[in-house]
């Protein structure tokens, strides 16, 4: 029987200790950041109750990355959850963490009495889209934006 490789993973809180990490992981997504920006935005973030940015660790390592914004919608009652980031560290991949943060992240949600999750992915990103689908994600439109 093979052990399985995302069982020595810890999720926690991210620290604006986690900076340097984090910006690496935003990185490989194609948001370069320096350190002192992502300290920032965690130190922002920490200080709302509407974010939640959780990491993952393995041998003293932060190889993931998970960050939710909590906010109401016109279309649902309640709050709704919404996204912000799912990246695991490239040699990490394939490793079962990315399906590990997002239950960590949906179990956080549901005990807050959240139903709601939704997320964009751009176009390029196959692998996390497969990865959404097995978990039950639907496709239910396109996303627009437009920098102002």
């Amino acid at each position: 029987m093979q052990a399985d490789p995302a069982s020595a993973v810890i999720i926690r809180n991210a620290t604006e200790s986690d900076a340097p990490a984090i910006a690496r992981l935003v990185g490989q997504l194609g948001y370069p950041s320096s350190d002192a920006q992502i300290a920032d935005r965690i130190s922002r973030m920490r200080g709302s109750p509407e974010y939640a940015v959780w990491v993952a660790e393995t041998e003293g390592r932060v190889v993931g990355l998970v960050g939710v914004f909590l906010h109401s919608a016109l279309e649902y009652d309640g709050l709704h959850g919404r996204l912000l980031g799912l990246v695991v560290d490239e040699p990490y991949r394939g490793r079962g963490i990315g399906e590990r943060m997002m239950a960590w992240t949906e179990g956080r949600l549901k005990q807050r009495g959240i139903d709601k999750l939704t997320l964009t992915s751009g176009r390029q990103r196959i692998e996390a889209h497969e990865l959404y689908r097995r978990l039950g994600y639907e496709q239910p439109g396109l996303r627009f934006g437009k920098d102002l």
